[in-house]
């Protein structure tokens, strides 16, 4: 499985308990950006995977169409009492796909949800610290 850690996240949490911000504050951010994280890596996974050639012994090299598995199987996940929202496609070859191999090339659907995802995250988080 692939993971994807921020650093410092544990001190932010420390934060926000010295702070006293409550799991009721902090929880709907974290589930409602979780859920986007996983819709996000889903679309890019419907419009990144196509499909692949692979070799067939009599038959040379054969489209495969795309199954859909990794596409399903990429769940959001809550826990730490709603402080943590994990984001991790479960297929065994999930991390060739993102990465790419020396055979073929990445197809990145994990990382660039991210990328859109995070800013939305952290301009949640910080409403949440002004509103205080």
């Amino acid at each position: 499985m692939a993971e994807v850690k921020i650093e410092g996240l544990s001190a932010l949490v420390q934060k926000f308990n010295a702070l006293k911000y409550t799991g009721s504050q902090i929880s709907p951010v974290v589930k409602k950006n979780g859920a986007e994280l996983q819709q996000q890596t889903q679309k890019n996974m419907l419009e990144e995977y196509k499909g692949h050639y692979e070799w067939k012994k009599g038959k040379g090299k054969v489209f495969v169409h795309p199954t859909g598995a990794t596409r399903r199987s990429a769940i959001v996940e809550i826990k730490d009492n709603g402080m943590t929202a994990v984001v991790a496609p479960n297929t065994s070859y999930f991390p060739y796909l993102e990465y790419g191999t020396r055979f073929m090339e990445a197809r990145p659907t994990l990382g660039p949800a991210f990328k859109r995802v995070s800013p939305i995250f952290i301009e949640d988080i910080k409403r949440i610290i002004n509103e205080s």
